[in-house]
């Protein structure tokens, strides 16, 4: 699904959303690790340095969505053909062992944040994650490997987790939110509001 709201805005606010696989998946950790890369070494030089956004990312949460998004962005469509050249870019390969280090201790940096008595017990609570469950989750994103981010399926005939960004292949809904463009008024594909 694709939709445009369209609002008297000067600049773009994109999201493409893409179902994956939650928290307590064995993916889900390589996926949040790829997220982190694809903004650092990828995202940010394509979308901020050559195309002039003033935000852009990957993300992964609790629940398995992996968002690709941007905002303030000038020119979306360009935008969005660097979302499809960022999963393109996952599956080649070309990041050293050195960012996935540092891509890991970024992700470790919120995933260890020191907690608030306040909200102990909260992601108990709110989501079911054990104590145990987190500290599967801290072993599982420290044994990422190279390997695990460019599978697109393994040995096993299990899908490895490049599957899930595979347009086509899963659940995947976008969403921009700024003025009228002719490119999308013409595209039948896409709902505009």
């Amino acid at each position: 699904m694709k939709t445009h709201f369209q609002l008297p805005f000067p600049v773009n606010y994109v999201g493409e959303c893409i179902r994956t696989v939650p928290y307590t998946d064995p993916d889900h950790a390589s996926l949040k690790i790829l997220a982190r890369l694809m903004t650092a070494k990828f995202l940010h030089t394509e979308i901020r340095e050559k195309g002039g956004v003033y935000g852009r990312g990957a993300k992964l949460g609790h629940n398995g969505i992996f968002t690709l998004y941007s905002y303030r962005d000038p020119n979306f469509i360009e935008t969005l053909q660097s979302f499809g050249k960022a999963v393109d870019w996952a599956k080649s390969g070309k990041f050293t062992q050195q960012n996935i280090d540092e891509a890991k201790l970024s992700v470790f940096s919120s995933v260890d944040l020191p907690v608030a008595p306040s909200d102990k017990g909260m992601d108990d609570l709110l989501y079911g994650f054990s104590n145990e469950m987190k500290q599967a989750y801290r072993e599982q994103l420290f044994a990422v490997s190279h390997d695990q981010l460019t599978t697109v399926n393994n040995e096993c005939g299990r899908r490895g987790f490049l599957w899930y960004l595979d347009i086509g292949k899963s659940t995947h809904g976008l969403a921009v939110l700024g003025p009228e463009n002719a490119k999308i008024a013409k595209d039948p594909s896409w709902i505009i509001r």
